[in-house]
């Protein structure tokens, strides 16, 4: 039978989650979840929680740092012993039937009307029963965390079973190709305006017997949508910012522009503001680097790339 255990530490999903900026259409967010190290923490943006299970349904989970030998209902941080190359991946059970995913704001100016996502499946315990285990994943636009909404399955993207004939119910190397599978789709068919959220999740199933361990790594997420036409874009974008090529600490606007957001490369806001035509936007306080600028004129969401010198 599956050994059943209860999480030694929960957060209750009333936590705020935070969120994934998407800043320019056709530029990748990705996660290598290497940065989750050692610890019990998610990638900023990731959540997790109990699906369902003998367990309170609804609590957040924090990922257990494992290399694949445990068989505990659990979301985990699994690598090999000692390695920097980390995953995020579960395991159901009675008590726990994890589910874990992202939130992603769309800041690129414009409508998203395709989600491009990547990522290398791996598996790193196999199961005690004959039933090729599937972990589904789905997207919803009108979500607020990964227990409510309306959900789309996209099953191209779901992690299956790849060591269907091993039953052990043994750790093995996630790492290794006869253990890893790259999956790519593009969801299609999307209208996130400007502002709007997606989440996407991964959702486990309890097996008879114990389940086996798969993780999601080197994941990927290219927006790509609609703009506006030729004729406006060159308009509108003419109109918002004067001197991409930003030398003396301010940005200078064409037009009057509201909603005004300088992202970081890393989607983060650095400074906001609203201003009028031929008006400057000091932003001495900022390193030199790459920017991305939103806005909206004439009614017409825009974002521009600048370069601080």
């Amino acid at each position: 039978m599956k050994k059943i255990y209860s999480l030694a530490v929960v957060l209750m999903s009333s936590v705020a989650f935070s969120q994934i900026s998407l800043t320019t259409s056709g530029v990748a967010y990705s996660q290598n979840f290497d940065g989750m190290g050692t610890t019990t923490v998610l990638p900023s943006g990731w959540s997790a929680l109990r699906s369902s299970g003998s367990g309170t349904v609804g609590q957040a989970l924090s990922p257990i740092v494992n290399d694949g030998t445990s068989n505990t209902g659990a979301v985990f941080n699994v690598g090999s012993v000692g390695s920097s190359d980390r995953a995020l991946g579960t395991i159901a059970s009675g008590s726990t039937v994890p589910a874990f995913g992202a939130q992603f704001t769309n800041n690129t100016g414009a409508a998203v009307t395709s989600l491009v996502i990547s990522f290398n499946e791996e598996q790193w315990r196999t199961g005690s029963n004959s039933v090729v285990e599937t972990i589904a994943f789905s997207y919803s636009t009108d979500a607020t965390a990964l227990d409510n909404g309306t959900w789309i399955p996209v099953t191209n993207l779901d992690m299956m079973e790849i060591l269907t004939s091993d039953n052990t119910n043994t750790a093995v190397d996630g790492n290794l190709p006869a253990n890893r599978v790259a999956k790519s789709f593009t969801i299609t068919g999307l209208n996130i305006a400007n502002g709007g959220s997606v989440f996407i999740k991964w959702v486990d199933t309890n097996e008879t017997g114990s389940d086996g361990m798969f993780a999601v790594d080197d994941f990927s997420l290219t927006p790509n949508g609609g703009t506006l036409a030729v004729s406006d874009l060159s308009k509108t974008k003419g109109n918002f910012i004067k001197n991409t090529f930003v030398k003396n600490e301010e940005i200078t606007f064409g037009a009057q522009a509201q909603d005004v957001k300088v992202y970081n490369m890393y989607g983060q806001v650095v400074k906001t503001a609203s201003v009028k035509e031929n008006e400057s936007l000091n932003v001495a306080e900022l390193q030199k680097g790459n920017y991305i600028v939103t806005g909206t004129v004439n009614n017409k969401p825009v974002s521009q790339k600048i370069l601080k010198d």
